[in-house]
């Protein structure tokens, strides 16, 4: 194994944690650990919540980080990395469940396109979009960016 091969195995692995970790921080309502995912200067398009990771956070204290509400769970799956240097872009596979005021169990699909950047050594997002393939009871899937299944997905630009 090549030192270039073993160095994009390590990165890959960097960024499945990074994505983990968001997922952890999101269901623990761990603000602190929220930002560690982000670079202070990045975006996230995530349906009616669009802006920096600080107002990101602002927003989802009030809703689904707000400790009062019902538990909610991230499970990811399906993730794939393309490496670039210091610039990585990856699509990962999402499911939200959480109770509804019904009792019933409510789900969500999607998938998180990011751009990652590598900076002073450390991956962060630097730009993600939250596509919605399937949105639970009181989710409007068409207020997230929309995917297609072609090559005009967001899943495959890279800027």
């Amino acid at each position: 194994m090549t030192d270039k091969a073993l160095q994009e195995l390590l990165d890959k692995q960097a960024l499945q944690e990074l994505v983990i970790r968001y997922c952890r921080a999101v269901d623990r309502a761990d603000g602190e650990l929220f930002l560690t995912c982000y670079h202070p200067d990045g975006y996230d398009e995530h349906g009616p919540y669009s802006g920096s990771p600080a107002e990101m956070l602002a927003k989802l204290k009030k809703t689904t980080m707000n400790p009062r509400n019902v538990t909610v769970q991230h499970a990811i799956s399906n993730s794939i990395f393309e490496i670039q240097g210091d610039v990585a872009y990856g699509e990962t596979y999402f499911q939200t469940r959480r109770p509804g005021e019904d009792g019933e169990l409510s789900m969500s699909v999607g998938r998180y396109v990011d751009k990652f950047e590598r900076r002073n050594g450390e991956w962060r997002i630097a730009y993600r979009r939250c596509i919605m393939d399937y949105g639970r009871k009181g989710t409007n899937a068409k207020e997230f960016v929309q995917g297609s299944r072609d090559r005009n997905d967001p899943s495959y630009a890279r800027s």
